[in-house]
């Protein structure tokens, strides 16, 4: 096949089965907005987050993935919580723009311990910018220019177990595995999303009375595909001041740090990449804005400390 076509191809299949990364927009601070991975965590919390982020992955490599994303949620009314995500994802010329909207119901499974289930509706915007793709053969007629779109409902469902010390997680995004269809795809079968699985989970230790550590992982599953997984640590000092690390397995090591200031919060990481791609990046960055509302409705999380960060 021509080496145009192969460049076409996988802009118009930029949500392949080659990497969770392509298919879902990708972030590797996700264990302080978790509500990322899972529509359950939606009012859990005993502040209402509202997250900024921005990730610029694999530097050095033309049409890189570059994702922007912002994020809410809270409770306002009893055991029941909302939340919103906005999510630009570009990779070359190809593009995702959606929006999430989520729901979840809590339920006191026994004293300071809780069952959350939450569902999420997604609309997706796929762009396929033609003119910027380069081709060997400027005549090729599968890609002459002009831009593509399709509009893709999507939807994701997730149940959150937690109490003051643990929390535990699985969730479910794409459950429709819609197709995304552009009018350049000669066969008509369109491009399929792939529905993932994600179980997650997390216990805090009180290390001394100013510090706390995090271990969690994360584990991501698809059809067809090895099982992928993510061993973070985190350490926090006097709830002001945190560190961590993250291996993601055969692909990146993850530096974390970042600090809070009253009902406000700065994270910044650096994925070091493990594969091959190591000799054309020099890795990826990672930014985050946090600011921490207070919540009138009291959420059901229940910690002794009355930090904001987890």
């Amino acid at each position: 096949m021509k080496k145009a076509n192969w460049i076409f191809i996988f802009c118009i299949t930029l949500l392949t089965l080659e990497g969770f990364s392509q298919q879902l927009a990708h972030h590797s601070q996700y264990m302080f907005n978790d509500f990322f991975i899972n529509p359950a965590i939606s009012g859990t919390k005993s502040h209402h987050p509202l997250m900024g982020t921005i990730r610029n992955q694999w530097l050095g490599l033309d049409d890189a993935p570059q994702t922007q994303s912002i994020s809410y949620h809270g409770s306002w009314i009893k055991n029941m919580g909302l939340g919103a995500i906005l999510t630009n994802d570009v990779t070359g010329p190809a593009r995702q723009t959606g929006l999430q909207l989520a729901y979840s119901y809590h339920i006191q499974v026994k004293e300071g311990n809780y069952l959350s289930l939450g569902i999420a509706g997604i609309l997706n915007q796929h762009v396929l910018n033609k003119d910027l793709i380069v081709l060997d053969e400027p005549n090729d007629q599968a890609a002459m220019g002009g831009s593509e779109e399709d509009l893709v409902p999507e939807a994701s469902f997730g149940i959150y177990f937690f109490g003051e010390k643990f929390y535990a997680g699985i969730a479910v995004p794409q459950l429709f595995q819609s197709k995304v269809d552009f009018s350049s795809d000669l066969q008509g079968e369109g491009n399929q999303l792939v529905r993932h699985y994600f179980a997650h989970g997390g216990y805090r230790i009180d290390a001394g009375e100013d510090l706390e550590i995090e271990p969690s992982v994360l584990v991501k599953a698809i059809e067809n595909a090895p099982l992928q997984f993510d061993i973070n640590t985190k350490v926090t000092y006097k709830e002001m001041v945190w560190i961590g690390c993250s291996y993601r397995a055969m692909e990146s090591l993850v530096a974390l740090i970042g600090t809070q200031y009253k009902n406000i919060g700065l994270g910044y990481s650096y994925d070091f990449t493990l594969t091959n791609l190591k000799k054309y990046s020099t890795g990826s960055h990672e930014l985050f804005l946090a600011l921490y509302l207070p919540s009138k409705q009291r959420a059901p999380e229940k910690k002794k400390k009355t930090g904001l960060m987890n």
